[in-house]
């Protein structure tokens, strides 16, 4: 009874905190709201409970806990915000009272779907970010403003703009139009999202909050069974004068039939005043124009429906929501047909959703700082030789005939799935989703054929936990949890401070019983009748394999993702991103999380999680210098396998030379041949004989060393030296991260330009006493007692067949070591020396090399400072149309 009441309490105060806050111009401090807000809550709780008594000491320490929660330090991130203009100021976000749709909203999210108040506060602030971007709809003068919004795959996007449209009705604007995906499933699964959180039919969703009046009504002119097509060509309705929404995929003869409906309905009206917020969920799918304007090419067709929609309105807003902004970006800014009008390129504004707690992103899953003392377990296991020939041999659709078996680390990853799924259950999750992946190819007829073995197989599994204990099955989960998951939980929690619970095998194993029964295997695609219905299960919760492949790509989401087994490869970032389906919200879980894949992708999308990371911080710096969208260019890092979007979105795109400044880079790939090891010993030997006379010792603690790190160090080298190692070095063929050649290329540049990078520092770093057997080291004259040991912490399942991997050599900020303690950048270029511990784990896969201390592996890194005279860009794939107009 007490938890009951404690619940009616606390959905009082949630509803009450935010009525109170929305009169916060008044009040100034978040304890002077609490305190009101008590005093309401105690009001309507004693009127809500009648006779009940709850004692006030008990009431007392609800209060204490919820003034901690509402009244304590809160960490809330904000949005990135690039604007061409100031923001508008019809706007007033400090004015809610009469904001119905949005205060219903908020109040669903917190006390129906338990969100954190602090979530949800991300989503209001953001969202009124994005409001101050776009017009007025009050005002009779048309407006035409173009935006996107910048997430995270699986991250939220959807709950923002919903926000958005309930704020945007508020605001008097009267048709939103939602163009959700390519596919059925996913306009289906926004159309339902969006009549329970903005709509609230029959007493469903918001409405559960407050209900439908004549003021506050809002009709759906699509269904979850029907877009426009299902209506009739000659309907009568009033666009001017009722809230009108829509939810459509992008598809020829859907948004044709769009234009002709609204076309007729505004025809029907003498009042045009028909304000209207086009919403573009995953912009960047279908919605860019392909077309070679050198060639005279007309628009492409969903681009040039989509602009045709746009030209229907006098006042119209454009939001494009994606977490793989770069097709977007590289859209003509100037791109303008007389027909079709202006193209789609977000010439007004950006956003850039902040990452909110709990949410697990690359940040999580791949070392996107590349810090050599980042000590959590890999979550990637590499499916091996057997299982990536199998399905990189099926060329066509109907060579589905040779998925005649379940290859062998596909069947690890089923295992996996009923392991983490009994975990959870363990854990007190029973009741949730949990779900697991299987991609493997865009060809149906081989999903269907994987489906039917897969369920076989599966069976087979549930009868051996169920009946044979003793059988070589369990056996393989019993070994498989010890070793994969056991100890990569105990290594997660000692690197991340994290408390995951363990348990002993006999609790796995019984548990395990109860739940293998429940699991579903579905096949999702076109031709499929199988759905995703996680809202039909959500007292009990759906535990489901999922089979497929390009309607898993994008926008769908898989609830309580766990396990991925994913061979699908691209060369295109951007669909690379989206088809990575097991970012999301899985803090209580993470560590059970395992994406099963080949080395190669994994090293892609380690690569391109490296590149967002980076896309982030340049929004901040152009934030900071208060730059317009038309200055914003993706900093992302070439790549010999991958490029950024496909080559017909890159028509406007150019590539200068990459910038460096204020940049480390490092190496952390190596050859596994001889022969590129004894080069690298000998050029670094040759480079530290040079500059012997000039070594000086210096000796400092970094991280987590109980022993000070020994730098030799030689100050004021020529700038021809470091040209002539970096030019001897041999890298890694395919590596990216230290390409010699462009760092070559911008030193030369720097000097010629800005007459920078003249004089520099060599560094070479000596290791530390620790647990791994150590080998000394000669480089010419130099002798050092201890190599530096890195990729000590490799995982073996993760391991790359074709190259050694040692994931980072520079330890956290040892690039500053010599410099002031807040120094934000180095202040002269530096190029650190890292002779290797051989005897690390990484390094036992080399191909028959007998290290000793004439012969170790050699990893370098440079440190650049900030160029006091930018020269251009990171390998900017700059908008050829900005230029132009620049250069004019």
């Amino acid at each position: 009874m007490s938890n009951e009441l404690k619940k009616v309490y606390f959905d009082i105060f949630k509803y009450q905190y935010n009525l109170v806050k929305s009169f916060k111009k008044t009040i100034e401090s978040r304890d002077e709201i609490f305190r009101i807000t008590c005093e309401t809550t105690d009001t309507m709780f004693n009127k809500t409970i009648g006779n009940r008594m709850v004692e006030n000491r008990i009431i007392e320490n609800w209060k204490l806990e919820l003034h901690n929660k509402y009244c304590g330090i809160i960490y809330r991130p904000t949005p990135i915000v690039l604007r061409i203009n100031d923001p508008n100021d019809w706007y007033d976000k400090s004015i809610t009272h009469h904001r119905f749709f949005w205060r219903r909203y908020q109040q669903y999210l917190l006390q129906y779907k338990e969100w954190e108040q602090n979530d949800v506060e991300v989503i209001d602030e953001t969202t009124d970010e994005i409001m101050r971007c776009i017009g007025d709809p009050k005002s009779d003068n048309p407006f035409d403003y173009r935006g996107l919004v910048l997430g995270y795959v699986q991250s939220g996007k959807t709950a923002n703009f919903t926000g958005l449209i309930n704020k945007a009705y508020d605001e008097g604007y009267k048709i939103v139009i939602v163009l959700s995906g390519i596919h059925n499933d996913l306009r289906a699964q926004t159309q339902l999202r969006l009549e329970n959180e903005v709509i609230g039919k029959s007493n469903k969703g918001v409405s559960k909050v407050l209900k439908n009046d004549n003021d506050h009504f809002i009709t759906a002119l699509t269904s979850l069974e029907d877009d426009v097509t299902g209506l009739q060509s000659n309907i009568s309705y009033n666009l001017s004068g009722n809230k009108t929404l829509l939810v459509v995929k992008k598809n020829k003869d859907v948004l044709e039939r769009l234009i002709n409906l609204l076309g007729d309905l505004i025809n029907q009206t003498s009042d045009q005043h028909i304000p209207a917020l086009i919403i573009d969920d995953e912009a960047d799918q279908a919605s860019i124009d392909t077309s070679d304007k050198a060639k005279g090419e007309d628009p492409k067709t969903i681009n040039r429906l989509i602009r045709e929609t746009l030209t229907l309105f006098k006042q119209k807003a454009y939001v494009g929501y994606t977490a793989t902004p770069f097709a977007n970006l590289l859209i003509g800014i100037d791109n303008e047909t007389t027909s079709e009008g202006q193209d789609l390129y977000p010439r007004d504004f950006l956003v850039g959703l902040p990452k909110t707690e709990g949410y697990c992103g690359p940040d999580e899953f791949f070392n996107t700082d590349e810090n050599a003392d980042d000590e959590r377990p890999s979550l990637i296991i590499d499916i091996g030789k057997e299982d990536q020939n199998l399905f990189q041999s099926i060329k066509k659709k109907d060579e589905h005939y040779k998925v005649n078996n379940v290859p062998p680390k596909l069947q690890e990853a089923l295992y996996a799935f009923l392991i983490s799924a009994t975990v959870r259950a363990l854990r007190g999750e029973e009741n949730e989703h949990n779900s697991m992946l299987i991609h493997t190819s865009r060809f149906i007829s081989v999903q269907s054929s994987l489906t039917e073995l897969i369920k076989e197989e599966f069976n087979t599994i549930v009868d051996n936990v169920r009946y044979n204990a003793s059988s070589s099955c369990v056996e393989d989960i019993k070994s498989l949890y010890k070793s994969e998951f056991v100890e990569k939980t105990e290594r997660w929690n000692l690197a991340t401070g994290t408390q995951y619970n363990q348990f002993q095998w006999e609790e796995i194993y019984i548990k395990m019983k109860e739940i293998s029964p429940k699991i579903e295997i579905m096949e999702i695609n076109g031709n499929s009748e199988d759905a995703l219905e996680y809202h039909h299960h959500k007292n009990k919760g759906l535990n489901v394999i999922v089979v497929g492949g390009d309607k898993l790509s994008r926008g769908l989401t898989l609830e309580g993702l766990t396990i991925s087994y994913y061979y699908r490869n691209t060369l295109m970032y951007d669909t690379l991103m989206q088809m990575g389906r097991w970012f999301g919200y899985r803090k209580s879980y993470l560590d059970l999380c395992r994406i099963y894949t080949s080395s190669e992708i994994a090293s892609n999308f380690e690569h391109l999680a490296v590149a967002m990371h980076q896309l982030r911080k340049e929004f901040e710096l152009l934030k900071n210098e208060k730059l317009s969208p038309s200055d914003y260019a993706v900093r992302m890092l070439s790549h010999p396998k991958m490029i950024l979007t496909s080559n017909l979105k890159m028509r406007n795109a150019e590539i200068a030379y990459q910038n460096y400044s204020n940049k480390l880079h490092q190496t952390r790939l190596f050859s596994k041949e001889k022969e590129t090891f004894v080069n690298n010993m000998r050029v670094t030997s040759e480079l530290v004989s040079k500059i012997f006379p000039s070594l000086l010792l210096q000796e400092k603690r970094d991280g987590k060393n109980k022993s000070k790190t020994k730098y030799h160090v030689s100050e004021a080298v020529d700038v021809k030296d470091i040209i002539s190692f970096l030019t001897n070095y041999q890298t890694y063929e395919s590596s990216t991260k230290s390409s010699t050649q462009s760092i070559i290329e911008y030193i030369e540049l720097i000097n010629n330009e800005c007459d920078e990078l003249k004089n520099w520092k060599v560094i070479v770093v000596e290791g530390v006493p620790n647990s791994i057997s150590n080998q000394n080291v000669k480089l010419g004259p130099l002798s050092l007692s201890y190599t530096v040991s890195r990729g000590q912490s490799a995982d073996i399942n993760s391991i790359p067949q074709d190259r050694i991997d040692v994931k980072a050599i520079v330890a956290a900020g040892q690039e500053k070591f010599d410099e002031e303690k807040f120094a934000k950048s180095v202040t002269v270029p530096k190029l650190f020396i890292y002779p290797l511990n051989p005897n690390t784990a990484v390094f036992h896969y080399a191909k028959n090399i007998n290290f000793d201390e004439k012969l170790v592996p050699i990893g370098f890194a440079v440190a650049f400072p900030e160029t006091k005279q930018p020269i251009n860009n990171d390998f900017y794939l700059k908008n050829k149309s900005i230029n132009e107009k620049r250069d004019v």
